[in-house]
């Protein structure tokens, strides 16, 4: 459970949509699914979210901030 209402670690990473896959990025715990109604990480990994991660992670960081959903 998130301690504020975006974000799963307290809202202070960064939230990208991709692929139409909607994730948080955190720096030790890795991407985080969410889900787009109130933005709490998902249950269940959705299909796909591994691929669609090692092509995103391969993005240069330049093309990866066109993806930007929420800045933390």
């Amino acid at each position: 459970m998130p301690c504020v209402p975006d974000g799963f670690v307290c809202g202070f990473h960064p939230i990208y949509e991709y692929e139409g896959y909607l994730f948080e990025v955190h720096s030790y715990c890795g991407p985080t699914p969410l889900r787009r109604s109130d933005m709490d990480p998902r249950k269940n990994m959705p299909k796909g979210f591994w691929d669609m991660w090692d092509r995103f992670k391969e993005l240069p960081d330049e093309e990866k901030m066109k993806y930007l959903f929420k800045e933390a």
